[in-house]
């Protein structure tokens, strides 16, 4: 399924730790698509971010902010990208040396909204949302000022990750592409 989101021009895949295999497929996607850039998401551990990099994993995504997660990913080369809700997380996270920063859950927040308000007194921090974002709203977030967005459910669909059904994700990954230029 990853790999036809990247057949389609994906830059970026995060496959998040609560899934099956989740290491494994990380180390085959790193192998098959080489020009792929891809990270895991839902680390809590500094373990699991070594595991990451041990497979080849270029970055994290974490649901909250850990100062000994964000080190170890610095040490071993990882981008970090913390999830934060409040502009106090989300400075936390930029003074610990994040990335950037996962706005989460970002519709439930205020959406493209809140995201362009507290860019400013901010100082344009580096933002990405995620939670909520689907092709309907993310050409509002990146006109809000996200650096990019982050989408799951939307692009790989339940139903068709359940039937092995390529043409489905290849289609939303399609139409998600196109509502973003």
């Amino acid at each position: 399924m990853v790999v036809a989101a990247a057949e389609v021009g994906f830059k970026f895949i995060e496959i998040t730790l609560d899934s099956p295999d989740a290491l494994k497929m990380i180390g085959d996607v790193v192998r098959e698509c080489p020009d792929l850039v891809v990270g895991a998401g839902t680390v809590h551990t500094r373990d699991e971010v070594k595991r990451i990099a041990d497979v080849g994993g270029q970055f994290i995504v974490a649901p909250v902010i850990s100062e000994s997660v964000l080190r170890t990913a610095h040490e071993l080369g990882l981008a970090t990208f913390p999830g934060a809700a409040t502009p106090t997380e989300i400075q936390t996270a930029i003074d610990l040396g994040a990335t950037a920063v996962k706005v989460f859950p970002a519709q439930q927040l205020g959406g493209p909204g809140y995201l362009e308000a507290i860019r400013a007194p901010l100082r344009k921090p580096k933002l990405i949302p995620t939670g909520g974002v689907d092709s309907s709203n993310a050409r509002q977030y990146l006109n809000a000022g996200a650096i990019a967005v982050g989408v799951g459910g939307s692009m790989f669909p339940k139903l068709a990750l359940d039937n092995g059904d390529v043409d489905a994700v290849k289609k939303a990954a399609t139409e998600f592409l196109k509502a973003i230029q």
